[in-house]
């Protein structure tokens, strides 16, 4: 599936017609070398925000340590910045520059493999040729945590940026008029991190409607059918991304030799269909590709890596947030009265009921004042059994209980339930039980392999904007493609929105 994430419903079929031909009778002078300016444009941007990050890695840690604790001099430092070009040039051999096409998961695990492997190449160099010890060692391991978290963090500044720019895309050409197709643009547009920008569509089939008119799919311009691929690679378009069909392997086959003639990638599109996306093994099996699906999940070492992961993360988050729990519950105490926390009954692992504590963010006559609402405001009733939340909630603490949920303060006692392994940090929320029974049974039965978690990927990607069709659609996809680079990426998002309040309520 392209994009790697959940997307909506299937669109309309899509009516196609052959465009005049006029209209690509041949490129624009100079398109071509537009967009390889932008390519380098984009891969100087990305070098100087890898080479900025390391910069401050190393500073920052000298100012931590090496001249506060050993006192030397930042001029010793300097003399080791021409090796920074080392790690770019690790990056770059990763496939990183530009970096088309590799979602945020794969991104992250790339950076962190070279920059771990290039700080180890350092130390190895250094032991090898038995140098004086005169850089601080307790620097170099600051400067190498430093910039496993600098680094993501500068790539993750610099694409949100640029995605705002045209040009820092790469625009691709979408063979295929289908429904898959339409999914396909859908799922690109709403994945903008992997940098590809629907262009165009050709159609394997092209129809003439009576008025000659080109149609559009999702959007996007059909510019006609394979016979135009040769005109738009001449408009600097490399990537075609072709809608298969199983049903016509051999068909299908004489389509990507003919776009392999013009375009310098063909990707194949198919959807996922519910099976694992993340880290696909290909096998050679003589005249047959294999394609090797893991549900990583299922795997005791993999459960025992995620449950120390959350151990270690969890108590000191708790630690640092234990005075931010007490503050909220005193002032819920102080403006609503007692209980301070909420305790609610879930399921749990194995469907194992667990106890779940929030700091209440609701008056005491909550249900009360639902019931009473919703009978009175027939929309708000439609809301309510969409999300199982209400946007103008009459129910919240005055005050508080709107900034309790919109920063996500009142999930803040849950620690204490990762600590304790009831929950996990990332996961499938665990929702009350009306609300679990608008769920399928085969997503039931799935999510209860795995423990709830405090936050997850529709939290960061729709937050309370969509119902339960997306919460399950994108729960089901983490269930199944769960790796340790994905919970750090959750997580690092997570704390994204909750800074900024983003979809919360």
């Amino acid at each position: 599936m392209v994009g790697q994430l959940p997307v909506g419903a299937v669109p309309a079929a899509v009516k196609v017609a052959e465009p005049r031909a006029p209209e690509l009778a041949a490129p624009a002078p100079g398109s071509t070398d537009r967009r390889h300016s932008a390519r380098v444009a984009r891969v100087a941007t990305l070098v100087a925000a890898d080479f900025s990050a390391l910069i401050i890695a190393t500073v920052s840690a000298y100012l931590l340590w090496a001249l506060p604790a050993r006192g030397q001099s930042f001029g010793l430092y300097l003399q080791v910045a021409p090796l920074i070009s080392l790690f770019v040039l690790g990056y770059a051999q990763a496939g990183l520059y530009p970096g088309f096409g590799l979602g945020p998961v794969e991104t992250l695990r790339r950076l962190s493999f070279v920059t771990a492997f290039g700080y180890l190449v350092l130390a190895a160099f250094s032991f090898a040729l038995r140098l004086p010890p005169l850089y601080s060692r307790v620097t170099f391991v600051l400067a190498f945590a430093l910039s496993l978290l600098m680094v993501p963090l500068g790539r993750f500044v610099v694409s949100q940026v640029g995605r705002r720019w045209r040009w820092w895309s790469e625009p691709v050409v979408v063979v295929g008029t289908g429904d898959r197709a339409a999914r396909a643009i859908r799922s690109i547009v709403q994945s903008g991190q992997f940098g590809y920008r629907p262009a165009a569509v050709l159609a394997i089939e092209p129809t003439i409607d009576s008025q000659n008119r080109a149609e559009t799919v999702e959007g996007v311009p059909v510019v006609g059918g394979l016979d135009r691929a040769a005109v738009l690679a001449a408009r600097g378009i490399r990537v075609a991304l072709l809608e298969s069909r199983r049903a016509n392997p051999s068909r299908e086959r004489a389509t990507i030799d003919r776009l392999q003639q013009h375009f310098r990638h063909v990707v194949l599109v198919r959807e996922y269909d519910d099976l694992p996306v993340e880290g696909l093994q290909i096998r050679n099996l003589g005249n047959f590709v294999g394609i090797e699906y893991t549900n990583n999940l299922l795997l005791h070492s993999n459960r025992a890596i995620k449950r120390l992961l959350d151990l270690a993360l969890a108590s000191l988050a708790l630690v640092a947030a234990a005075p931010v729990i007490f503050v909220a519950a005193a002032l819920v105490r102080l403006l609503d009265g007692k209980p301070a926390f909420f305790l609610q009954d879930r399921a749990g692992l194995d469907g194992r009921r667990i106890v779940v504590p929030k700091i209440r963010t609701m008056k005491r006559d909550a249900e009360t004042q639902l019931e009473d609402h919703l009978a009175a405001n027939p929309g708000l009733r439609r809301e309510w059994e969409t999300r199982y939340k209400l946007r103008d909630d009459p129910r919240l603490i005055a005050v508080v209980g709107r900034v309790f949920r919109r920063f996500s303060i009142d999930e803040l006692p849950q620690l204490w339930t990762v600590v304790r392994g009831d929950m996990s940090l990332v996961g499938p929320r665990p929702f009350p039980d009306y609300h679990m029974q608008h769920f399928s049974t085969g997503f039931l039965d799935l999510r209860q392999r795995v423990r709830p978690g405090i936050t997850g990927l529709w939290q960061i990607t729709i937050r309370s904007a969509g119902g339960t069709a997306e919460q399950e659609s994108y729960d089901s996809y983490y269930i199944r493609n769960w790796s340790a680079w994905l919970d750090f990426y959750i997580l690092i998002r997570t704390i994204a929105a909750v800074a900024s309040g983003r979809g919360a309520y």
